[in-house]
């Protein structure tokens, strides 16, 4: 069996293909702005419990974009990428197994950890996150249906106690002139 077959074993093509709409294939943030918190490698290696060596094995294998004589302190997206190698070496995977894996991931690998996560059936996958919808669309889009489905079932109180809360708050504005209807 090659290399790729192993990789994709029990897999079928279109599941490795085709997700979920809960899901997209991981993305490398490419995000070259620099933040204010900049932080010096020795101390991100010390937090991540992450030896020099370990960066310096990493980088030589393409694993992860620096090594440990990087002079410049780390962005945000660095310190991701090296908990992110960390996390996956340290699942305790023979290094072959990990490069298949790795090989399947867009370079840098410097994805939130915390979104991403390896299926057996789909691969490497992360959850997508939508924008939260603005109320006033939601509402827009959904009240007349909801008040007429309201009407249809009878919920005459529920109907009434909403009218009650508009008039309430309509008459706790200050009146305009387009308000004076007399």
């Amino acid at each position: 069996m090659s290399r790729s077959d192993r990789a994709n074993f029990g897999r079928t093509e279109s599941a490795r293909n085709h997700l979920p709409p809960w899901f997209e294939r991981p993305i490398s943030s490419d995000d070259r702005q620099h933040t204010l918190f900049q932080r010096p490698l020795p101390g991100v290696l010390a937090e991540l419990h992450v030896s020099a060596d370990e960066l310096q094995r990493w980088h030589a294998v393409e694993w992860v974009s620096f090594g440990p004589d990087r002079p410049e302190p780390l962005e945000h997206r660095h310190v991701n990428e090296i908990r992110f190698v960390r996390d996956v070496v340290r699942f305790g995977l023979p290094d072959a197994i990990t490069a298949v894996h790795f090989e399947q991931l867009p370079r840098p690998m410097n994805f939130n950890p915390h979104a991403v996560a390896y299926s057996f059936s789909l691969g490497w996958v992360m959850a997508r996150t939508e924008p939260e919808p603005d109320p006033s669309d939601v509402v827009d889009e959904h009240i007349d249906e909801w008040l007429a489905e309201l009407a249809e079932a009878g919920d005459r109180e529920r109907l009434e106690e909403t009218q009650t809360h508009i008039e309430d708050l309509l008459s706790s504005m200050p009146e305009t002139e387009s308000d004076d209807r007399t």
